[in-house]
């Protein structure tokens, strides 16, 4: 994380109009008249003779004050830049250049016989005026700084350097520059990622505002400074879900959906907050409804959560298995009704009630029957008490196959599909005593494949004749010849069929609106003979 990003540009003002307008000596009450004292003091902490703040050409002082610099004995080889040369009580300059002899040293002043400041005048033309220097004077650094993290520990940055925090820097002068940075931002510490937000000196708060320069600039008057980096702790909140014979699955977050389980960042106080929602979703043909969330127990699909700490919330769900795919009911005409399917594609659909429900002419539809349970593997069923017909001059029956869910112990929605046919009773006693029905056929002439509706939403119930028996395969594609869904891949007797589409693909999600094709592909089981028909079928939502 770039340092200049996290650290921030603050100047620490005293005072109304503010001290650092002025040296410490001067604290704002000493501006009338220049003189050489108060010239050679201001030169020292950085101020010129027009200066904005505490200008050199108005400041009177007294003497250079001991309470801000030390007085170190007369010594040209001692003499450094920044130093004051006093001579006696008489005058004092500011060193220019030092050279380590009188005759090398050049000095700032104002002359009080000239009324003018001086610069760059040699160190001998003072003596001659003034007599021998008797004091170096030399500002005394006059504070320090501590710089520590908002938690116990971790790292600080100081003048590029990092360092165990808490960290003090000693022996600062008056206006001394210190670059610091919050170097534990993005870093782990006490297992969580820290987050800064921003920089507190004393019992204030720095503007929060991000600078582009990590440097902060104290103007002090002889009083600590204490910076402390606040930094926030990370919460990592994992979003799963709790999907009955399945794992992984879909989850919203916010806008964006994700795959499950998945992982989101939230910082305290700064962004305490997230909104998750669980999701209906299909997967292996099991239908998934959101029922709650843990911990906290809403029922609300759509949740805001609040964490304290490192939390996972988990989406429960019911479930509940669709339809085993490509049922389908009918057979030859004069032939008894035979229901087919496929097995549903999740190992735990352990088996299937077939179920009927008839309306007679001029009566009511009656009420579903269950008339059999049967094991996963299974996936025909013939009814031997009705023959199917070529109209509706009889009964309309419908036929339901339904999934056993196991692990949760439910059924699939009812999903009826509709035959002509008529009853036969006789068959029923020949059954009961051991005897196999005849099958009195009309066989269709040609192969053919239809479709009704069309246009349909939101099913279409494909019907299909096939004058021999043969193997046959009944699909869904696309206008590019790509197969979308397989409803019947099974050898059939020679008969009339019908198969419903629901306007679903093999994974069981809806389709768009739009033209599809129907196609039935028949290979004889007596010869050569194969058959291929195509019908054009649109769906409209």
């Amino acid at each position: 994380m770039s340092r200049s990003l996290f650290a921030f540009f603050c100047v620490l003002l005293f005072c109304a109009e503010s001290l650092a307008q002025h040296i410490p000596p001067c604290q704002g009450n000493a501006h009338s008249s220049p003189i050489c004292w108060g010239y050679a003091t201001g030169r020292a902490f950085n101020r010129s003779w027009s200066d904005s703040r505490c200008p050199l050409s108005t400041l009177n002082l007294g003497g250079i004050s001991d309470a801000f610099f030390d007085f170190i004995s007369w010594n040209p080889a001692s003499v450094r830049s920044r130093d004051i040369i006093k001579f006696g009580s008489n005058h004092a300059a500011y060193v220019h250049t030092p050279g380590g002899t009188i005759g090398t040293i050049t000095v700032d002043q104002y002359s009080t016989m000239r009324t003018r400041e001086e610069t760059n005048i040699p160190l001998q033309q003072v003596i001659d005026e003034h007599g021998p220097p008797t004091d170096i004077c030399r500002k005394k650094p006059l504070w320090q700084m501590s710089v520590q993290n908002s938690f116990t520990g971790g790292k600080v940055e100081v003048e590029n350097q990092e360092y165990d925090a808490p960290f003090t820097l000693s022996n600062l002068y008056w206006e001394t520059t210190v670059s610091i940075d919050a170097v534990m931002d993005g870093r782990d510490h006490q297992n969580y990622m820290r987050r800064f937000e921003k920089w507190e000196k004393g019992g204030g708060f720095h503007s929060s505002s991000k600078a582009t320069s990590s440097t902060l600039t104290h103007y002090s008057y002889s009083t600590p400074m204490n910076h402390t980096a606040y930094l926030w702790r990370e919460f990592d909140i994992t979003f799963q879900n709790s999907l009955p014979g399945a794992s992984g699955g879909q989850i919203k977050i916010g806008s964006p959906t994700y795959t499950a389980p998945k992982i989101v960042q939230v910082v305290e106080v700064l962004n305490p907050n997230v909104t998750a929602e669980g999701l209906y979703q299909v997967i292996n043909h099991i239908e998934y409804t959101f029922s709650s969330w843990s911990p906290g127990g809403s029922t609300s699909a759509s949740t805001t959560f609040y964490p304290g700490d490192h939390t996972t919330y988990t989406a429960s769900f019911s479930a509940k298995p669709q339809p085993p795919p490509g049922v389908s009911a009918g057979g030859s005409v004069g032939s008894y009704v035979q229901v087919t399917w496929s097995d549903h594609p999740h190992q735990q659909v352990t088996q299937y009630q077939i179920w009927r429900k008839v309306k007679k002419q001029n009566q009511n539809e009656g009420p579903p029957v269950l008339l059999t349970t049967v094991s996963r593997g299974t996936t025909s069923y013939t009814d031997y008490e009705y023959l199917v017909t070529d109209g509706y001059t009889n009964d309309l029956v419908w036929y339901d196959v339904r999934s056993y869910f196991s692990i949760n112990g439910t059924y699939s929605d009812p999903n009826w599909i509709a035959v002509f046919a008529r009853q036969e009773l006789l068959a029923k006693r020949e059954i009961s005593e051991g005897k196999q029905p005849e099958n009195v056929a009309v066989v269709p002439l040609e192969y053919e494949v239809a479709s009704y509706p069309n246009p349909f939403n939101p099913s279409t119930t494909i019907r299909y004749t096939l004058p021999h028996d043969a193997q046959v395969k009944v699909g869904v594609y696309d206008l590019m010849g790509r197969e979308i869904a397989r409803l019947v891949d099974a050898e059939k007797n020679a008969g009339m069929y019908q198969v419903v589409w629901h306007g679903v693909d093999e994974r069981g999600e809806a389709l768009p609106s739009g033209i599809y094709l129907v196609r039935m592909t028949a290979q004889a089981l007596n010869g050569n003979e194969r058959i291929e028909k195509t019908k054009k079928i649109v769906m409209m939502k």
